[in-house]
């Protein structure tokens, strides 16, 4: 049976026995309650007696210490300034953080270095200086105010000229400069070394002669023509070689012949529409272009225009148009892509000019100061030397910086000429006006330890 029918229903009266029941609890947990606030109220008791009990103590131990103004003052003074305290905590914070703030930008720049690309570093300054390497005995012509005009292409042999009458050229061996001296030619308008050195062509006009001839010059021997006319005369380029190329005019035209040293019948090879009188010729270095120098003055004239002759089509154009000034020298750099000259003007300044080849593009234009006393190529076609004033200078193109000795007061350097084996050969006068023949080469050649060896 469920307990559920014993459950009092709603307005059902509690049965005697449960209401006695109920009654008897309700008087029990009335008796408990003063009893717990008895405890209650003992306990807190307690606890402020004891709190009394302490500070009586405390009083009574503090009462027996007696605080004299020096025992204050010497307990005050071990003690740390607070205002010196808080500077020594403000320099650590600032320490602190400085440290921390140089350690996160070194740690930002190492990151930036490892993983940032790299800008390529320029190359370090090099520099290939020369010295005097040798000193020789300049030729007689030389030594009585002669110039020096051309050495062949082996750096063995040169060309004098004579001081006093141009048309006369003497040649002399580098290795003896004095005993091997010779008269090579009179009346002489060029002259012009084949590629091996072994002999000179020219173009002389001889006494009573209504014409220029061709002729040919031996090494160590006197001149003799090769019968043919002509205004100008130059080498086929090419080691080796023996052909010979020379130009004639008539009623305004050039022609262009060539013959061989053996003196070969001529061979026509070109006929240009050029007015001006053709006075210089040279081949570029692989054959493909032919520079000419013309003047509107004859044979004898100053330089006024150069021409350029493209070799496999024939087409000649005005690579320097005439214009007010005169054209002095020209020639090639060893590789063929650039022609210099050098050209006075009306005022008497000169200027050293170079053109890129084919197109004529102007490279350099470099005025000089005072007397142009010879230039020429190195042989990489890296640099450029030239004498101004009595001083040798140096345009860099291309590679290190070049530093060449410097002459002593009142002496000069004249007629720089670049050997192949790269070093220079020059005209010294001394501060007296004694000439003597000088080779610089290269002394030393600063640069990275990565960097290639000296120029040769």
């Amino acid at each position: 049976m469920s307990d559920a029918r014993n459950e009092p229903q709603p307005g059902e009266e509690l049965q005697p026995d449960q209401s006695a029941e109920r009654r008897g609890r309700q008087g029990e947990h009335a008796r408990r309650e003063p009893e717990q606030s008895q405890v209650n109220h003992r306990a807190t008791a307690d606890d402020l007696l004891l709190e009394e009990i302490i500070r009586r103590a405390l009083e009574e131990q503090a009462a027996q210490i007696h605080f004299s103004p020096e025992l204050r003052t010497r307990i005050l003074s071990g003690l740390p300034p607070r205002s010196l305290q808080r500077s020594r905590w403000r320099r650590s914070r600032l320490a602190l953080a400085l440290a921390a703030t140089l350690t996160l930008l070194l740690c930002l720049v190492l990151v930036l270095l490892l993983f940032l690309p790299r800008a390529p570093q320029p190359p370090a300054t090099a520099i290939l200086r020369y010295q005097v390497a040798q000193t020789l005995a300049a030729p007689p012509a030389l030594a009585q105010g002669g110039r020096l005009v051309a050495v062949d292409p082996t750096g063995q042999h040169l060309v004098i000229q004579d001081g006093r009458d141009p048309g006369v050229m003497y040649t002399a061996s580098l290795s003896d400069p004095v005993s091997s001296q010779v008269l090579a030619m009179r009346e002489a308008h060029d002259a012009a070394w084949s590629p091996d050195g072994s002999a000179l062509v020219t173009v002389v006009t001889p006494p009573g002669a209504s014409q220029p001839l061709l002729a040919l010059v031996p090494y160590g021997q006197y001149m003799y023509p090769l019968g043919e006319a002509a205004l100008a005369a130059t080498w086929t380029p090419g080691t080796g070689s023996t052909t010979i190329t020379y130009v004639t005019g008539t009623n305004g035209q050039t022609q262009l012949w060539q013959t061989t040293r053996g003196g070969h019948p001529p061979q026509l090879l070109a006929t240009m529409n050029l007015r001006l009188t053709v006075q210089h010729l040279a081949w570029s270095p692989d054959g493909r272009y032919l520079a000419l120098l013309a003047s509107s003055e004859g044979l004898s004239g100053p330089g006024r225009a150069i021409y350029l002759m493209e070799h496999e089509t024939g087409q000649v154009k005005a690579l320097v148009p005439v214009g007010d000034f005169t054209i002095t020298s020209f020639g090639w750099s060893p590789d063929g892509q650039r022609l210099t000259y050098a050209r006075r003007d009306a005022k008497g300044q000169t200027l050293l000019i170079t053109l890129a080849i084919p197109d004529g593009r102007p490279l350099l234009s470099l005025p000089v100061a005072g007397e142009l006393d010879g230039w020429s190529w190195s042989p990489d076609s890296h640099d450029l030397v030239y004498s101004a004033s009595g001083r040798l200078h140096v345009h860099i193109f291309a590679g290190p910086s070049i530093r060449l000795p410097q002459p002593e007061a009142g002496a000069r350097q004249l007629f720089p000429f670049w050997l192949r084996d790269g070093r220079l050969l020059i005209v010294h006068v001394a501060a007296n006006g004694q000439r003597s023949l000088q080779l610089l080469a290269p002394l030393s050649f600063s640069s990275p330890p990565s960097s290639p060896s000296a120029r040769h």
